[in-house]
């Protein structure tokens, strides 16, 4: 039992694998065919446009036999597009084949309103015509144009036969003029393939068929009018074979090409509407006969018109009853919708007040955050100034302990000189040196230089950024031989603390009155008022910790 479900389930996997590519194919093509029957009416406007053109051309030719064959030409257009413009071109090319004289132009105008009367379901004139023709005076092209018209002829009016004797006779003529058109039709031309093809069809050679039209395909996909018959040629062999899927893979492929070559008559997409409704696509089922209608009403081939008003009530009573139950499942859903909005609206009155609790608790948490922000940016700018103050006086003290230690020196080596020159007896040599002021003035430029060091050693952008705090042109900048100059030595003693001026001057050997007017001097130069240039410094630089 267990291997027989194991075998089961394989066949079914198997199955599924190997349909699973055509499923996917056939979705993707509808999807293609949807698209297509969407820009109708643009591929229409194309078709229309040609045809305006070929009609402005008609009207400014001089030539009756140039535009008897622009008519020719219209007439290509018209037919499977408007049959009703399609008799009346025809019509016109009869008036003017008998202004012409021309007897062939006179059996081709007339083969072309039989052509209408056949599309029209016109069988019984279309019929008495044909057998008016004498196809002895006829060259090849004609006769051929004849076994055509002879062949579909009676392959309509064997679709439509309900008397069995007489539909196997239309089958047998309409076999026979297959024979008659493969006769006299050059193996290289495409209608050889198409015939060739039915005819093996019709003689139940399906891998013959079969392969004769795929190549015909392969061969002409150029045009969308001729691929659209093969490919409906190739659905009815592999209807003929059983193959649903590649029949309905056709069938779409022809329904593609016939609604992008703009034409209003056709085949395909009423059979692959039938064939739809079978499966239980009706919403497809539905939209393809419906465009069906549309284009054969707008063609006026009252034919397919027919055939279509037969099958369309059918599915058009199936679409309903779908909408219908359509209908009462969405009345039930809204209902269900209504219950379930009851029970949102409660949950969400429920969720309203939490979220109310929350936001309140939020907004709390917010304050006390921004408070503790506010602590840890203080607590940061004070650690950064400690940081620094701490830097500054590190630096600094060791520089007093050098200049301490350096003036012991110098004070030793005074008294040993003062000593020496004492017991020499060289009292007014010793005199003049005390007396003179060159000792002083070289000590306090050691002093300024030693400072200057000290302090470009902590804060080595202090010029750049104390200029930027100045006004363009007003920039101050140190001599050749100095390291800072005395306006900056000042600003240099506000950035490490020291703001008044007297003790200022004390510290460079200033007079508090230089060290006054360097500052307003420089005050004067400043971008920002004189208020914040002072606190603006003290934020200048930043801080070297190397």
């Amino acid at each position: 039992m267990k291997k027989f479900i194991f075998l089961v389930i394989c066949i079914l996997q198997f199955f599924a694998l190997t349909a699973s590519p055509y499923t996917t194919q056939i979705d993707s093509l509808l999807k293609v065919l949807d698209n297509s029957i969407s820009n109708r009416e643009i591929y229409t406007k194309n078709k229309l446009h040609i045809i305006r053109e070929l009609e402005n051309q008609v009207n400014s030719s001089t030539s009756e036999e140039k535009r008897f064959i622009l008519y020719g030409q219209l007439f290509d257009e018209y037919k499977n597009f408007q049959m009703d413009s399609a008799y009346t071109i025809a019509s016109k090319r009869a008036v003017l084949a008998d202004t012409l004289g021309y007897s062939l132009f006179d059996v081709t105008s007339t083969l072309n309103r039989v052509e209408v009367m056949i599309v029209t379901g016109m069988y019984k004139e279309a019929l008495h015509i044909l057998d008016e023709q004498d196809l002895s005076d006829y060259d090849k092209e004609m006769v051929e144009y004849v076994y055509h018209l002879y062949h579909s002829l009676y392959m309509l009016m064997a679709d439509y036969s309900f008397v069995s004797p007489e539909k196997e006779y239309y089958i047998e003529l309409e076999y026979n003029y297959k024979d008659s058109i493969l006769s006299i039709t050059d193996k290289e031309n495409v209608t050889y393939g198409l015939v060739m093809s039915s005819k093996a069809l019709m003689e139940g050679n399906l891998d013959e068929a079969l392969t004769l039209a795929e190549h015909t395909y392969q061969n002409n996909k150029s045009d969308n009018r001729i691929s659209a018959m093969i490919t409906h040629t190739i659905s009815d062999i592999y209807a003929a074979r059983r193959d649903t899927i590649q029949m309905k893979k056709y069938l779409i492929l022809s329904s593609i090409y016939d609604m992008q070559s703009g034409v209003k008559e056709y085949m395909s997409l009423p059979e692959l509407a039938v064939l739809l409704y079978n499966e239980g696509d009706i919403d497809r089922a539905y939209s393809y006969m419906k465009c069906s209608m549309e284009d054969a009403i707008f063609c006026k081939a009252r034919l397919r018109t027919l055939e279509i008003s037969r099958m369309l009530p059918i599915i058009n009573a199936t679409y309903d009853i779908k909408m219908k139950q359509e209908k009462d499942r969405l009345v039930m859903l809204v209902v269900i919708i209504f219950l379930l909005a009851v029970v949102l609206a409660i949950a969400l009155f429920f969720i309203y007040k939490k979220l109310k609790e929350l936001a309140a608790a939020r907004y709390m948490l917010k304050k006390t955050n921004e408070h503790l922000n506010e602590i840890n940016s203080d607590l940061k700018k004070l650690n950064t100034e400690l940081s620094e103050s701490n830097h500054v006086k590190e630096e600094y003290i060791s520089y007093v302990f050098t200049m301490c230690s350096s003036y012991i020196d110098k004070l030793e080596d005074f008294r040993k000189r003062v000593s020496r020159k004492i017991k020499a007896g060289q009292v007014d040599d010793l005199y003049r040196e005390v007396k003179s002021s060159t000792f002083v003035n070289d000590e306090l430029k050691e002093f300024y230089k030693s400072f200057d060091t000290v302090f470009l050693n902590i804060y080595p952008d202090f010029i750049k950024d104390f200029n930027s705090l100045l006004q363009e042109g007003e920039h101050v900048s140190p001599k050749d031989n100095e390291l800072l100059s005395p306006e900056l030595r000042i600003y240099a003693l506000v950035r490490l603390g020291i703001g008044d001026s007297v003790k200022i001057a004390s510290f460079l050997h200033y007079s508090p009155q230089t060290v006054y007017n360097y500052r307003m001097k420089v005050r004067n130069k400043a971008k920002i008022s004189k208020e914040e240039f002072p606190q603006a410094v003290k934020k200048l630089g930043q801080i070297s910790m190397e």
